[in-house]
């Protein structure tokens, strides 16, 4: 595991689309109450004052996969867990 790195869980609001080309009108106000909340878990790979980047998979050698990098303003909370 990356012992460097910390192992969390991020809980985030992500934009989302109702999957149709043309919606009707009556059905946009109950789409738009709808939240998407989105747990991701990985290492925590990079921080700055807008993101949290973290990164699902790791290889010993030091490469990380399937690194998502989440807005902060969209982040409801980050729990850290010990490795």
């Amino acid at each position: 595991m990356s012992a460097d790195k910390a192992f969390v869980k991020v809980t985030w609001l992500d934009a989302q689309d109702d999957g149709r080309t043309w919606v009707p009108a009556e059905d946009i106000q109950s789409f738009t109450e709808q939240q998407c909340e989105v747990t991701s878990w990985g290492w925590l790979v990079g921080s700055t004052k807008t993101y949290v980047t973290i990164a699902a998979d790791y290889i010993k050698d030091g490469v990380y996969g399937r690194v998502t990098k989440i807005p902060r303003k969209m982040i409801v909370k980050i729990d850290e867990y010990e490795q």
